[in-house]
């Protein structure tokens, strides 16, 4: 999930990051790319804000070729799709717990977007669901790692 972020220079130096797929998400960083560092963890605070408040996550919006954006962290998406899936299906925290045979703070632990949960667990509940995890993996624009920032494609199975 790759959202969007309007960057605006401010009067004394910083820069302003706004989120405007998530309404009210603001911050600012030192310099641009310390902006948008801000701007993820801001997003990921107002996303908690939001499950906390049983809101729906909004879908981000398309984004230009050259505009700045962040992009969440594969386990938050994940933890979002669960959410998102528990309220569109109306199943509870508590009922959630009873398909998964464990007790309703596993699952408040499993839905919060700074805990580290364990990948089979962040599995088994999008199995409960009715869900799967599609994993894709391609080449870093930071880092070309092992391809040299070829894209390669290998199916597996």
């Amino acid at each position: 999930m790759r959202y969007a972020v309007n960057l605006t220079p401010d009067e004394n130096g910083t820069v302003i990051a706004e989120i405007p797929d998530l309404p009210g998400t603001f911050t600012f960083g030192t310099d641009e790319s310390d902006a948008l560092d801000m701007a993820l963890d801001a997003a990921l605070t107002m996303l908690s804000a939001m499950m906390d408040d049983n809101e729906d996550i909004p879908l981000p919006s398309d984004i230009g070729p050259d505009a700045p954006f962040i992009e969440l962290p594969p386990m938050a998406v994940v933890k979002l799709a669960i959410y998102q899936g528990m309220r569109d299906q109306g199943v509870s925290q508590l009922k959630m717990a009873a398909r998964l045979h464990t007790d309703p703070k596993s699952v408040r632990r499993l839905l919060d977007l700074y805990h580290r949960s364990k990948w089979d667990h962040l599995e088994m509940a999008l199995e409960a669901l009715g869900y799967r995890a599609v994993v894709r993996v391609e080449p870093s624009p930071i880092y070309p790692g092992f391809f040299g920032g070829k894209v390669k494609e290998r199916v597996v199975g």
